[in-house]
């Protein structure tokens, strides 16, 4: 029975795996939409306040939140 279990929690957590790598690409797909979008518009248009590193850094947060997860969640 605690098998069974075992085997029904790590499933639930490879279909949650799926889930976040899923979304964590599609975050990133739009984030370099973002990026080819501030490329082709004017300087002049941009707030000063703009970070040009922020949609860098989203992304990078975005992997590193899914490396953590696949980190605890890797079935050893």
């Amino acid at each position: 029975m605690l098998a069974k279990k075992v085997e029904t929690l790590t499933k639930a957590m490879e279909v949650e795996a799926k889930k976040m790598r899923r979304e964590v690409a599609a975050m990133e797909k739009e984030v370099s939409a973002m990026r080819v979008d501030n490329k082709g518009s004017d300087s002049r248009t941009r707030r000063p306040s703009t970070n040009s590193k922020g949609a860098s850094t989203t992304a990078q947060l975005l992997s590193g939140r899914y490396l953590m997860f696949s980190y605890y969640n890797d079935p050893m």
